[in-house]
C-alpha cells in the first residue's frame, strides 16, 4: 500500500478535478445545457464562496484494501484576486485514527495547523486560487449523457461523463497544470484513467449550483502496481451569491518551513 501522503495526494488529485468544481451538465437535452451555462457563469463571477464536502474513499491495491473518509468546510473570499484569503477545517479518517487540519492563505502565505504543528511556507496567488479552484467546469462535449428534473423551483441534473471524450479535452499540459498548482506534479508520471464519473448538481431558482454529488471509480498505475479507487463525493455550496467572511490566524504564530518537508 502507498504511503498516507501518496494516498491523499492521489484522492486529491482525482477529487479535486471534478468534487469542488460543479462538473457535469451540458450535453443533448438544451434546457439541461442551458440550465448548466447558466449556473457555471454564475459560479465563476462569485467574489467569494463557503462549501461543505464529504467524501468516502474505498481504495484497494490488491492486496490491502483501506477505507478513508474526509470532510471540509472551506471559505474563500476576492476569490483569485491579490488580496484573496481562504481557509479549511479538514477532518480525514483512515485506519480507525482521525487527522485533524487547519489551512488558510493569505497575503502569499499558505499556512497549516495539524497534529499539533503550526507551520507556513511561502505560495504564489496562482497555486493558492488552483487549491482553491470551484469554478473550471468540464467541457459539455464531455458528457454523454445527461437528464433534468425540476421540483419545487429546483433543477437538478444528473449526468454521465464519456470518458473518451473528457480525455481528449484534457491535455497533458493542461493535466501537468493543474497538478502542478496542487503541488501533486510528480503524479503526472503515474497513469491516471478514470472508469467513471457521475453525479448531480442541483441548482436553484437564482440559478446558483447549490450542491453536488459525484461518483468516481479510477486507478493509479505506478511502478508495475495498480491503486483501485472508489470515490463518492457530496459537496454543499452555502448561501451562493452572498458575502463570505475569512477569519484569518496571526502568521507570526506558524514556522517558515520548506514546502518539500511534507512529501
Amino acid at each position: 500500500m502507498k504511503t498516507r501522503n501518496r494516498m491523499l495526494a492521489a484522492i486529491l488529485a482525482v477529487v479535486l478535478a471534478f468534487g469542488l468544481t460543479a462538473c457535469g451538465g451540458g450535453g443533448k437535452e438544451e434546457d439541461a445545457e442551458s440550465v448548466y451555462k447558466t449556473a457555471m457563469e454564475k459560479m465563476n463571477s462569485l467574489e467569494s464562496m463557503a462549501a461543505g464536502m464529504d467524501i468516502t474513499v474505498k481504495m484497494s491495491d490488491g492486496s490491502e484494501s483501506m477505507d478513508i473518509t474526509m470532510d471540509a468546510e472551506m471559505k474563500i473570499q476576492d476569490i483569485k484576486k491579490e488580496s484573496m484569503t481562504m481557509s479549511m477545517d479538514m477532518n480525514v479518517g483512515m485506519s480507525g485514527i482521525t487527522m485533524a487540519i487547519q489551512a488558510y492563505y493569505a497575503d502569499g502565505w499558505y499556512m497549516m495547523d495539524t497534529m499539533g504543528q503550526k507551520m507556513k511556507y511561502q505560495m504564489p496567488l496562482e497555486e493558492a486560487a488552483g487549491q482553491a479552484s470551484m469554478g473550471q467546469g468540464m467541457d459539455l462535449s464531455a458528457l454523454g449523457k445527461v437528464t433534468m428534473e425540476e421540483k419545487d423551483g429546483q433543477k437538478t441534473l444528473s449526468y454521465e461523463a464519456d470518458i473518451a471524450k473528457m480525455k481528449e479535452n484534457a491535455t497533458a499540459e493542461e493535466y501537468l497544470s493543474f497538478l502542478d498548482s496542487l503541488g501533486l506534479g510528480e503524479l503526472a508520471e503515474t497513469g491516471l484513467n478514470y472508469q467513471t464519473v457521475e453525479g448531480t448538481m442541483t441548482v436553484n431558482g437564482d440559478g446558483y449550483a447549490t450542491s453536488n454529488t459525484i461518483h468516481i471509480v479510477a486507478s493509479i498505475e505506478e511502478d508495475g502496481q495498480s491503486l483501485e479507487m472508489d470515490i463518492n463525493v457530496a459537496v454543499t455550496y452555502e448561501n451562493p451569491g452572498q458575502d463570505v467572511t475569512v477569519d484569518i490566524p496571526d502568521a507570526s504564530e506558524y514556522t517558515e518551513i520548506d514546502p518539500s518537508m511534507l512529501g
